[in-house]
């Protein structure tokens, strides 16, 4: 009826649990991000998981291998939550097609479905494309700089004249007046 082979016995309950298939040594969650819309739907699902594994790490009426369980358990409602966000990915699963292109290991294939799909949510325009923003940084730049000579340019002069200003000032009594018990500045 049974075989004779001795079954090892564990001796901790997280050990039996993982042994008996209740829990894993690691969860994965895969995060879509290629929407604006996207990311307060991930922030959201982060925070109920934050919520969920700080209470249940303050609890005292479970046992280890329950708050293992249960967090496993919301680490799965996370990770279902997570795919079924909207809009969700235009491609099969595992239908992503990398080449190797200019900027490394490129997907190539669902970008056609992408782009329909961000033109229906956010409309025709290109919402700072690399190009704009680009131009504003440099634009930006270029008037600081201006703003920079310009006040440089409107400075008063330094003094150079023999007046009391330069008499008092530390430095150029210092410079001129080497003595024994003058600081030196400079």
């Amino acid at each position: 009826m049974g075989s004779n082979r001795k079954r090892k016995i564990y001796k901790h309950d997280i050990t039996r649990a993982m042994h008996n298939v209740r829990l894993r040594f690691q969860r994965r969650m895969t995060v879509p991000m290629f929407h604006p819309q996207h990311i307060s739907a991930v922030a959201e699902i982060f925070n109920y998981g934050y919520n969920e594994l700080t209470r249940l790490v303050n609890l005292n009426s479970f046992r280890r291998v329950d708050k293992l369980v249960h967090a496993h358990y919301v680490i799965q409602t996370m990770t279902s939550s997570l795919a079924n966000i909207k809009p969700a990915d235009p491609r099969n699963r595992g239908a992503e097609e990398l080449v190797w292109g200019t900027h490394g290991l490129e997907s190539i294939h669902g970008l056609d479905d992408l782009d329909l799909i961000i033109t229906d949510t956010e409309g025709e325009e290109d919402h700072a494309s690399d190009g704009d923003e680009n131009r504003r940084w440099f634009a930006e730049d270029r008037a600081r700089e201006a703003e920079r000579k310009h006040r440089q340019h409107n400075q008063p002069p330094e003094t150079n004249s023999d007046s009391e200003e330069q008499a008092n000032d530390k430095y150029v009594k210092s410079y001129y007046k080497k003595g024994k018990f003058s600081k030196s500045s400079v």
